[in-house]
């Protein structure tokens, strides 16, 4: 694919709206993995269970602090804005 191609691609897929651009990047995301690696949806959400918990008793531990979600937009917006 040439660099225009790809740049007109782009643009048409940031004109659909949030909805279908939010679909297409799943998809694409999801065309990254090896076949060997992808998983069911309900081992999926096992794990991501898992993960989940394990941060929320990091959280209530104290063995890691959360950051406001205004301040990390704001430290990247002063990063990459």
């Amino acid at each position: 694919m040439t660099a225009v191609a790809q740049k007109q691609l782009v643009a048409k897929a940031l004109a659909l709206p949030r909805q279908a651009r939010a679909q297409l990047a799943c998809q694409l995301l999801e065309s990254l993995d090896p076949p060997e690696e992808k998983i069911s949806k309900k081992e999926w959400s096992r794990l991501w269970k898992i993960e989940l918990e394990k941060r929320i008793e990091e959280l209530e531990s104290g063995k890691v602090k959360a950051i406001p979600a205004a301040q990390v937009m704001a430290e990247l917006r002063a990063k990459y804005g």
